[in-house]
């Protein structure tokens, strides 16, 4: 099975500009726990739920001026979609991350987290 087959195709995004506030808000609103954030076509980087939670909250900053260029994670891993779903999963515990943004020609074209594998694997009922 190919990872373009469970992939989350409406991805929502953010520019670095935007400030923590705004992320989380659009996040609580989306109810998602990501943004991949965006220059035009450039995907520049990825900011969680738990990013926001280890980088703000947990050190006490003030976070209502943050923009979110101080929080994100980047470089992010981008896989092809036509690669397979177990070196999608291997390719995610090695690198030790939760979510992978699906691109072609270094344009986005989904995102597929730790949730779609658990509905792909109550799909196959394994």
């Amino acid at each position: 099975m190919k990872i373009k087959e469970i992939m989350s195709k409406n991805v929502v995004t953010i520019t670095k500009g935007c400030l923590i506030t705004e992320a989380a808000d659009l996040m609580r609103k989306k109810d998602i726990s990501c943004l991949v954030i965006t220059c035009g076509d450039i995907i520049e980087g990825i900011v969680t739920e738990r990013d926001v939670l280890r980088k703000i909250i947990a050190n006490q900053k003030m976070f209502n001026q943050i923009p979110v260029s101080e929080v994100m994670s980047a470089p992010v891993v981008t896989v092809d979609g036509d690669t397979g779903v177990r070196d999608a999963v291997n390719l995610m515990q090695d690198k030790h991350i939760r979510r992978i943004v699906i691109a072609k020609d270094e344009k986005m074209t989904g995102i597929v987290t730790e949730s779609d594998f658990v509905k792909l694997l109550r799909e196959i009922k394994i």
